[in-house]
């Protein structure tokens, strides 16, 4: 059988299909379309790199930020120390206000009542000097009409001051204009 099947192979026509002639334009297709296929893969592997690489830089990352974090967690500590203590001086420094005011109030009205007192006095003191003041023109006013009473009587007895001739009075130098 084998013999017989060897012999018949030689009239045998094998039919093997051809592909159609492709069009410059097909042709044109076809290439482009097996690049952008290359492309497409070449764009993908260079994604799931640029993945991995990210990944990578990622988790640098997370560490970094870690160690900072760890840095960073006594200063927070001593932040939240410190906002107590604030917190604890800002309410003395408010009890201390408050007894600040209550001082202010009493030496407000210690003051108010001393200046009242002050004034009642001035204005005392003031109306007693207007009456000196009175008295002591009355006593001046008597005065000259006594001391006006006594020239009179002076002059009338012939006692008074006897005017002394004036002398002329120096003629004084004159300025002039520059023209």
């Amino acid at each position: 059988m084998l013999v017989t099947q060897i012999a018949a192979t030689a009239d045998t026509l094998i039919v093997r299909q051809l592909p159609p002639v492709r069009t410059t334009f097909e042709q044109v297709v076809f290439v482009a379309s097996g690049i952008t296929s290359i492309i497409v893969l070449l764009l993908i592997v260079v994604a799931i790199i640029a993945f991995f690489a990210m990944r990578r830089k990622a988790e640098e990352l997370e560490t970094k930020l870690d160690e900072l974090l760890a840095e960073l967690r006594p200063l927070a500590q001593n932040a939240a120390g410190m906002y107590q203590d604030v917190r604890e001086v800002a309410k003395d420094v408010k009890e201390m206000v408050d007894e600040s005011r209550e001082t202010i109030r009493t030496t407000n009205e210690r003051i108010r009542t001393s200046v009242g007192t002050f004034t009642d006095r001035v204005d005392d003191i003031s109306s007693l000097i207007g009456r000196v003041h009175g008295s002591a023109e009355t006593v001046a006013l008597v005065a000259s009409t006594a001391i006006s009473g006594l020239k009179l009587g002076a002059r009338a007895m012939g006692m008074g001051k006897r005017k002394k001739k004036s002398k002329p009075p120096a003629e004084r130098p004159r300025l002039r204009r520059k023209e």
